[in-house]
C-alpha cells in the first residue's frame, strides 16, 4: 500500500516567531498591516473612486451582448484598472525587511511604490506574490499603485474577474525572521511533531534551515466527521494543526488514517456567484459551508488555486481538498490563456501553491491539469512526469492526479501519462472503469468529472469498486461563465443544443446551471438525492419533475437534470400525469395525494434508494412518507401555492456579512414558485441575486426579482 503522511495545518506560516527550544531557532515579530479596505480606483482611465480591496470590477459590469470576455465569462467587462492608496513607514521600520504581499490579482498587475516601478504580479492570477520594499521606502506616508491590465481576453475558460480579488498586506519584519513560505510540518499519529523552516539572519541575506520536533499525547485525529484542530502558542504566534494520515491502494481506495473513505465531492470555480471573484473569508466560508450542508465531504477546486480562507474553511469544518492547480498546460483553449507562459512560469507557480497549501490538513491531493488538450503526446507525459517530481520535493505527503478525458482519441494513448500520477483522474469515462481494471488492476481511480443526471450510477460504481476512490461532480454550486451548461430547452421555443455550440443563443444567459445548489443558496432536487445515496441518515425528500408540455416540449443537455422542483404547483395542468419523485433511506414509501393513498413501493439499493409516482395532478397537498424497519414514519410534504401574500426573510450572519432569502409565500407560508416580485434588500445591500441566470440586472442592485419564488441578498453590516 501507498502510504503519505500529512503536515500541520498552520495559522501564519510565514509570520511566525519561534522560540528558542529548536536548535538554531532566533526570530524575531513580525508586524502585519492590512491593506485591505479603502482604496481609489478608476476604469480605463477613467475617474478615480472609492472601492474596497479585495475587489473585482468585472462583476460591477451588466453582461452585454457581444463583449470580448463572451460566453466564457458570461459577457462581463474586463479592461485595464488602477489601484491606489498610502501607507505609513516609521523611522525604526527602515531597519527592518518590509514586504508588499499580494494573495492575488488579475492579471499582469505592475507595482509602484513613490513612482518607482517596484515589481510585477505573477502572469498566471491565481497565484499570489510577494515584493521587497527595502531601500524602496521612506518615513511617513508612502503612495502605492498597482496597475492591473485583463485586457488579453477571454484569457480562461470561466470567470475570472478583474482587479486585486485578494488580500493585499504590508509586512514588517524584524532580523532574523522566518522566510515566507518555507515552513514544513510533518506529524506523526503518536502525536510527534517536526517542523522545518528557513531563517533569514540579515539584511545581506544570510539564511540557514532550521527544524525541531515536540509531541503532543494522545491526538484527536482530523476527519471531516471530526476536524480536530489544534493550537499551541510558539514565541508569541498561535499555530493550528491537525494529524491525520493518507495512504491510497487499489486494494483498499482511498484511506485515512487507517480507515476507508469514499470521496463524495463537488467541482466548484472560484467565484462567489454576484460576488464575483472577490475573495473575503466570509464568501469563502459560506461557500465551503453550503458544500458541507449539502453533505459532501470533499471539494475540487477546479482549476486553479484557491484563496487560502477557502482552505481555512475547509480545514475547520472538515472538507477533503483536491487542490486543482491548472486547467490547460502547453495548448490553448481560449485566446490570452495560461499556455502562453506555462513553460516559463509554472515551476514558480508550483513552487508557490505547494509551499502555501501543503500546511494544510484538507489538502489530500494535488492535481496537476485538467483535460489539457496535448494529452496524447509524449511530451505531455513527459510533463506530468516534472510536475510529479517537482511536487514530491517540496511535500511527498499526498497522492497526485490529473483529469484525463476522451474526445475521440485513442484512449490507451494516455496510459504514458497515466503512468506517472498516483490516482488517475477520469473526466466523463466510468464506462471505462471495469475494463481499465481489467488490464490495470493496480490503477488506482478518482472521477474528477461527472454528469449530475448521472448520479445513481457514479454512486454504484463508488460502491462497488475499492479502486474508485470517489467522485467530484460537475459542480458543486452554480457558476459564473461557461454560460449555459446545465441548460434546459423548451424545444418549441429555442434552438435545441450544447453550450459550445454556435447555434444555440446563450446571451442574456451569463452562468452554468449545473450545479447541485443555485445561486441563491438553494438545493435543487439532485442535491438531496445525491446526500440520500451517500449518507444512511438523510432525510425523506418528496420532488416533483415539471410536466413535459406544461410550459413547452422539454429537452435537456449534457450537464442537466430533468428540470424537478420542491413544489406542487403546475397550474391548468389538472387531471393530467405528473411523476413524482422520493428519495429516502427508509425501505418502504407510501405517497398520498389530498389524504388518499396513490401507491406505495419498496425502496432499497437496488432501486438506487428512489421511488417513483406517476399520478393525475390535483391541487392540494402531496405526502410521501418513509416508513423504517420498525414502523417509524418520516414525512415528506408538499403544498400548492396560493396567492402570495408576503415576502418571508430568513437569514445567516457570517464575521461582516448576512446572507439574507427572501421567499414569497401565500397565507399559509407555502412558497410560490411562479409569482416572482421584486425584493428591495435595503441599502446596505453589497449584491443580490436569484438562480435566474439570465437575470441581467448588475449584481450591485438592491433590488431583486425573485426566481422560483426566492431571491438572496447579501449586506454588509
Amino acid at each position: 500500500m501507498n502510504a503519505k503522511y500529512v503536515l500541520l495545518t498552520l495559522a501564519a506560516c510565514g509570520a511566525m516567531a519561534f522560540p528558542r527550544m529548536f536548535s538554531g531557532s532566533c526570530s524575531a515579530a513580525t508586524e502585519t498591516a492590512s491593506l485591505d479596505g479603502a482604496w481609489e480606483f478608476r476604469l480605463d482611465g477613467g475617474e478615480w473612486r472609492g472601492v474596497r480591496v479585495p475587489h473585482d470590477w468585472s462583476i460591477e459590469s451588466v453582461p452585454t451582448q457581444g463583449a470580448p470576455t463572451g460566453k466564457e465569462w458570461g459577457f462581463y467587462k474586463g479592461g485595464k484598472g488602477e489601484y491606489r492608496r498610502t501607507f505609513d513607514i516609521a523611522e525604526a521600520d527602515l531597519a527592518k525587511h518590509l514586504e508588499l504581499a499580494f494573495d492575488g490579482v488579475f492579471r499582469f498587475a505592475e507595482v509602484y511604490v513613490n513612482g518607482e516601478l517596484v515589481g510585477k504580479g505573477t502572469r498566471y492570477g491565481y497565484t499570489g506574490f510577494r515584493l521587497s520594499l527595502d531601500g524602496k521606502v521612506k518615513t511617513g506616508k508612502n503612495d502605492l499603485l498597482v496597475k492591473v491590465d485583463n485586457s488579453a481576453l477571454p484569457g480562461c475558460r470561466w470567470y475570472m474577474g478583474s482587479g486585486i480579488y485578494r488580500s493585499v498586506r504590508l509586512e514588517k519584519r524584524d532580523y532574523p525572521y522566518v522566510k515566507p513560505l518555507s515552513v514544513d510540518v510533518r506529524t506523526k499519529l503518536d502525536g510527534e511533531v517536526k517542523i522545518s523552516w528557513t531563517v533569514v539572519m540579515t539584511k545581506d541575506g544570510p539564511a540557514h534551515d532550521v527544524s525541531g520536533t515536540w509531541k503532543i499525547e494522545n491526538p484527536v485525529l482530523w476527519t471531516p466527521e471530526t476536524p480536530k484542530l489544534y493550537e499551541k502558542d510558539i514565541g508569541g504566534e498561535k499555530v493550528r494543526f491537525g494529524f491525520r494520515t493518507v495512504e491510497w491502494s487499489a486494494e483498499k481506495g482511498f484511506v485515512l488514517n487507517g480507515k476507508p473513505v469514499e470521496m463524495h465531492g463537488a467541482c466548484v470555480h472560484h467565484d462567489h456567484g454576484p460576488l464575483g471573484a472577490a475573495s473575503e473569508w466570509e464568501f469563502e466560508r459560506r461557500k465551503a459551508l453550503q458544500l458541507k450542508r449539502a453533505g459532501f465531504n470533499a471539494v475540487r477546486t477546479s482549476h486553479n488555486p484557491v484563496s487560502e480562507a477557502f482552505l481555512d474553511a475547509c480545514d475547520e469544518i472538515g472538507l477533503l481538498v483536491m487542490d486543482d492547480m491548472f486547467d490547460g498546460r502547453q495548448r490553448k483553449k481560449t485566446n490570452g490563456d495560461y499556455c502562453e507562459v506555462f513553460d516559463e512560469d509554472w515551476q514558480k507557480d508550483l513552487d508557490w501553491i505547494v509551499r502555501r497549501d501543503r500546511v494544510h490538513p484538507s489538502v489530500v491531493m494535488w492535481s496537476v491539469g485538467n483535460e489539457v488538450l496535448e494529452r496524447n503526446e509524449p511530451f505531455a507525459a513527459e510533463t506530468t512526469k516534472k510536475m510529479h517530481e517537482f511536487i514530491d520535493k517540496l511535500d511527498g505527503t499526498r497522492p497526485i492526479t490529473q483529469a484525463l478525458c476522451l474526445w475521440g482519441e485513442k484512449w490507451e494513448d494516455q496510459d504514458a501519462m497515466a503512468a506517472n500520477l498516483d490516482i488517475v483522474g477520469y473526466n466523463y469515462l466510468e464506462n471505462l472503469t471495469e475494463s481499465d481494471h481489467e488490464r490495470l488492476p493496480n490503477r488506482v481511480i478518482v472521477y474528477t468529472e461527472t454528469f449530475p443526471a448521472d448520479v445513481a450510477m457514479v454512486w454504484g460504481r463508488v460502491v462497488k469498486h475499492p479502486y474508485v476512490i470517489g467522485e467530484f461532480v460537475w459542480t458543486g454550486i452554480d457558476y459564473l461563465g461557461e454560460t449555459g451548461i446545465g441548460r434546459n430547452f423548451y424545444t418549441d421555443k429555442e434552438p435545441h443544443g450544447e453550450h459550445w455550440e454556435g447555434h444555440v443563443p446563450q446571451f442574456p444567459w451569463h452562468g452554468a446551471y449545473c450545479g447541485d445548489i443555485d445561486l441563491a443558496g438553494t438545493r435543487k432536487p439532485v442535491s438531496h438525492y445525491r446526500e440520500t445515496l451517500w449518507n444512511e441518515g438523510a432525510k425523506t425528500y418528496l420532488a416533483v419533475r415539471e410536466p413535459d408540455g406544461w410550459k413547452g416540449k422539454i429537452a435537456t443537455s449534457k450537464w442537466s437534470v430533468w428540470p424537478t422542483y420542491d413544489h406542487w404547483t403546475f397550474a391548468g395542468w389538472e387531471g393530467k400525469k405528473v411523476t413524482a419523485e422520493v428519495y429516502t433511506r427508509r425501505p418502504k414509501v407510501e405517497l398520498y395525494l389530498n389524504g388518499k393513498l396513490v401507491g406505495s413501493k419498496d425502496v432499497s439499493a437496488e432501486t438506487a434508494w428512489k421511488a417513483e409516482f406517476e399520478l393525475d395532478y390535483a391541487p392540494g397537498e402531496l405526502k410521501a412518507v418513509g416508513i423504517a424497519a420498525d414502523g417509524t414514519k418520516e414525512e415528506s410534504v408538499l403544498r400548492t401555492a396560493g396567492e402570495p401574500k408576503e415576502v418571508r426573510l430568513s437569514e445567516e450572519t457570517i464575521g461582516r456579512y448576512t446572507y439574507v432569502t427572501a421567499e414569497v409565500v401565500d397565507a399559509n407560508g407555502t412558497v410560490c414558485p411562479y409569482a416572482d416580485r421584486d425584493v428591495d434588500f435595503g441599502e446596505k445591500a453589497v449584491a443580490t441575486c436569484s438562480g435566474d441566470l439570465s437575470d441581467n440586472v448588475v449584481a450591485q442592485s438592491r433590488v431583486r426579482r425573485t426566481w422560483m419564488g426566492r431571491a438572496l441578498g447579501i449586506l454588509r453590516r
